[in-house]
């Protein structure tokens, strides 16, 4: 043969070969795929033995199919834990569990989840094919049942949880004495229908049921002569529910009570004894004593006050932030506000009002600096000055949103710190609340733990009895800051100052400096509450300043702007700073079974599958 004609037959060859290959593949592709089948049990055969102690000793038989379906093995839940009655839960302890595969031990876990053993059987690591035989061993106590003619176990020999059919299902039950009477049910949970097969054969009876489906299962009552096997008892635990846990009788009702009013009435007595106000003895109220006279200080009487004397001004030029602070205890940022149109009316800054953009714009502010502050500033208001102007003359109120609340909160620090420079209080105000609420917060949460841990005992109403207790020291805490004898005199004072302004009529301020004494008594009024009195009084004195302007030195309204238009001014800056300098950057975002029974009635049972 030719190099051509070997060529060609060699070529040929490879030719006939790659198309064999194609064809078998075309075959191959072409064939259907074998589908896995899904789980089965072929038998289920349980093996149930009753000691004389009636203990039950259970051996499980399951052949296993996986079909072509790779798993690790079976699950195996077993419910261990049935409700009772109201408060309690009847309980089947489990014991000496084993398991084994094919006739060898097998591993397993072990859990409990909500009253139910879980067997999770196999190995993580390896998976397995076709069909297997598990044999799962336990014993299980309290579960028989006594009756005046008979003691019973009524038992789920196969669960109603299985979610593979069971080709045959087969059961026995055998007894220390031959028993007298069997029963069994099959079917879905609450079938009455009976079994194939139930047949008693002295101390055994003998139990079947061919092809039970998902969902189905096999329940057996069987009977025993009385006193043969005992004691006969269900095994109860208290159930934990809010029922039980706070239970009601005359002892928890009267504990718990007792305690919530020994903790309010201790409460009140604390906030009586720490909280009320101190007050100078032998001095007329307003009045401290003089150089040497002894300060003698004693709590204020908890009924009747003294009378108010009427000052014509603030006392000893008591500022608007410390008259707020020392009359509810609080820098409030109301204070703060009322200190920033003080530095207005004495000259130390302008407001001007910026007209509206459209019909429908926000109001705004321009706060325009005149100087430098007075050198007699207080820290508190030297503080809120330099913030308001740093690094700038004039600063629109707008521009303090988001970027003034840390500042804001210096300021109100060091108002509080005012006023135990001034001898008013012996300790900060929000220091003794922080403190006094941290306490009593700290009680609370003992008090829940305590409510917790006698709710274990169905003792909670007790527990909360000192719930109510401690929080009775909670909302009491905020009245612990008490003023000194010098605070509870300059209370008086101012309290005789927001009286004037309470009640003064124009014709009583028509001669003297009209412009001045309203302006310099607005930030307190302010703080009084009595804002829009005082400008309705300063309305019926005319619109004219003093100076002969219409309106006001210290403020500034837009074009067309008069003095009647004040009190709604005066009033919109005042909430909008408030709520301005405090606005923070938002953050980053047993029943018998042979009466009434049905599969599924009875104790064990549970289910199955594989994974």
């Amino acid at each position: 043969m030719g190099r051509a004609a070997r060529g060609l037959a060699g070529w040929s060859g490879k030719a006939a070969a790659i198309v064999a290959v194609g064809l078998l593949a075309l075959m191959v592709g072409a064939a259907p795929a074998v589908a896995a089948g899904p789980d089965s049990i072929s038998t289920y055969d349980t093996r149930i033995t009753i000691d004389t102690s009636g203990v039950l000793h259970v051996t499980e038989t399951i052949d296993y199919d996986f079909g072509s379906n790779a798993r690790h093995g079976i699950f195996r839940d077993i419910p261990t834990s049935f409700p009772y009655d109201d408060s309690h839960n009847r309980i089947y302890p489990l014991a000496d569990v084993s398991v084994s595969m094919d006739g060898a031990p097998e591993q397993f876990d072990r859990s409990t989840n909500g009253g139910t053993d879980e067997l999770k059987i196999g190995d993580p690591d390896h998976t397995v094919t076709g069909t297997h035989r598990y044999v799962i061993n336990y014993t299980a106590r309290g579960a028989l049942n006594h009756f005046d003619d008979h003691e019973e176990l009524y038992w789920n020999a196969i669960g109603t949880e299985w979610t593979v059919p069971i080709a045959s299902a087969t059961a026995s039950v055998t007894g220390p004495v031959d028993l007298t009477r069997a029963q069994c049910f099959a079917g879905p949970k609450g079938s009455q229908l009976a079994c194939a097969s139930a047949t008693v054969n002295g101390a055994t009876a003998s139990f079947a049921s061919p092809s039970i489906g998902n969902g189905s299962g096999l329940s057996v009552v069987v009977a025993l002569p009385v006193g043969s096997v005992g004691p006969v008892a269900p095994i109860l635990e208290q159930k934990r529910d809010l029922g039980t846990a706070f239970r009601v009788n005359p002892w928890t009702v009267v504990i718990g009570a007792l305690f919530a009013l020994a903790g309010i009435g201790g409460a009140l007595l604390l906030a009586f004894l720490v909280g009320r106000d101190r007050r100078y003895l032998g001095q007329l109220p307003g009045l401290v004593p003089g150089y040497g006279q002894a300060a003698v200080e004693a709590r204020k009487p908890l009924f009747g006050k003294p009378p108010v004397s009427v000052e014509f001004g603030p006392p000893d030029r008591v500022k608007p932030g410390q008259v707020g602070t020392l009359i509810d205890e609080k820098a409030n940022v109301l204070d703060v506000t009322a200190t920033i149109l003080d530095f207005a009316v004495r000259r130390h800054l302008h407001i001007t009002e910026i007209p509206r953009e459209g019909k429908w714009g926000s109001q705004d502010w321009e706060i325009s600096k005149l100087t430098d502050g007075d050198p007699a500033f207080l820290p508190y208001e030297r503080k809120l000055f330099d913030s308001l102007f740093e690094g700038r003359t004039t600063v629109k109120l707008s521009e303090l949103k988001f970027t003034f609340a840390k500042d804001l909160a210096e300021v109100q620090k060091q108002l509080y710190g005012d006023m135990v420079t001034q001898g008013w209080y012996r300790r900060s105000p929000a220091t003794t609340r922080r403190i006094a609420r941290l306490v009593a917060a700290g009680l609370v949460v003992v008090a829940l733990v305590l409510t917790c841990g006698l709710s274990l005992f169905g003792a909670g109403l007790v527990g909360l009895g000192l719930v109510v207790a401690a929080l009775a020291g909670l909302f009491v805490a905020g009245s612990f800051p008490a003023r000194t004898g010098r605070g509870s005199a300059m209370l008086a004072r101012i309290q005789g100052f927001r009286l004037y302004i309470a009640t003064a009529e124009a014709e009583q301020i028509k001669f003297q400096e009209r412009e001045q004494i309203f302006s310099e008594f607005l930030p307190y009024a302010i703080v009084f509450g009595l804002a829009d009195r005082w400008a309705g009084i300063f309305a019926q004195l005319g619109s004219v300043g003093a100076d002969g302007r219409s309106g006001l030195y210290w403020y500034t309204g837009q074009p067309g702007w008069s003095m009647l238009y004040f009190g709604a001014s005066i009033g919109s800056f005042t909430t909008a700073t408030a709520g301005t300098i405090a606005t923070t950057p938002p953050s980053a975002s047993g029943s018998s079974g042979f009466s009434g029974g049905f599969s599924g009635g009875g104790g064990g049972g549970g289910g199955g599958g594989s994974w």
